[in-house]
């Protein structure tokens, strides 16, 4: 295991790609730095004083400052692999880490397949090591806290986690950038070469729902706080903003979501706010 400050100020030190073409030991060494490794095709065994990992495509190894990191072993030829550097904080550095509150705690190694994010955060760091901007110290401190997030939700009880699918990802974000438009199942099949059942299929996987199903929730969801931001504007208004027909299809679909009509949701809110 691995203690980390979520939040703390971590220093990205360097970060690089490597292409290992006739295979390579991973170097004997004990760190003053974390070294954060994500395999981007192939395998490797490295170890860490008597323990031994084995990574593969797309897994994460955290190889914590201070510790004694070597390999026995070549990597496989054509080995793609990057890395990060991290210093670690005060609260990392202390013989008394394991006491602080402020620590969390990481498993070494972590397969990082249905989490691609993990490998694109690491990949905007590297990038963002080699540049000159102004605020690049700031972006990897974010980037790595963020990164450190994504982590923490890997490594969290999974049983009601969404499974990544890149393509249902990107049918959200599109649900989400236009929130005027009702999506047919059919018209979504059609647009990423699908058939209606593979898609219900795909959503039903990653969202435990339909297409149809979290379509309309994303929506009544937007409306909900559109309601409690825009008081003024007229059901009819917000039935147009957010694809219904017209503000008793509204009305209908939200009381069923919500248990009660928009109208009366909001002036609930709006009563609410008086008393307070």
């Amino acid at each position: 295991m691995v203690l980390l400050e979520k939040m703390g100020m971590h220093t990205i030190s360097s970060g690089n790609y490597v292409t290992s073409v006739n295979g390579m030991i991973h170097p004997d060494r004990i760190m003053k730095e974390h070294d954060f490794l994500y395999m981007l095709d192939g395998s490797w065994e490295i170890c860490e004083d008597h323990e031994t990992y084995q990574m593969q495509t797309n897994d994460l190894l955290i190889l914590p400052a201070g510790r004694h990191h070597y390999g026995q072993k070549l990597c496989n030829p054509g080995n793609r692999h990057m890395y990060l550097h991290v210093q670690p904080t005060p609260a990392e550095s202390l013989p008394s880490a394991s006491f602080s509150p402020s620590l969390c705690s990481f498993p070494s190694l972590l397969h990082c397949q249905s989490d691609m994010r993990i490998r694109q955060l690491m990949q905007e760091m590297i990038s963002l090591t080699w540049s000159q901007t102004p605020e690049r110290e700031n972006r990897l401190f974010l980037l790595f806290s963020l990164l450190l997030c994504e982590i923490s939700e890997l490594c969290a009880d999974t049983t009601n986690r969404m499974i990544s699918d890149p393509v249902v990802e990107e049918i959200i974000r599109l649900i989400h950038a236009t929130p005027q438009t009702f999506f047919s199942a059919h018209e979504i099949a059609s647009r990423y070469f699908i058939c209606e059942r593979t898609l219900n299929n795909r959503f039903h996987q990653a969202c435990g729902k339909t297409f149809s199903a979290f379509q309309m929730e994303s929506k009544l969801e937007m409306v909900r706080q559109f309601l409690l931001t825009q008081p003024e504007t007229t059901l009819r208004e917000v039935a147009l903003n957010y694809g219904f027909y017209d503000e008793f299809h509204l009305s209908k679909a939200f009381k069923k979501q919500f248990g009660v009509s928009p109208s009366k949701y909001r002036k609930a809110f709006c009563q609410y706010l008086v008393s307070t």
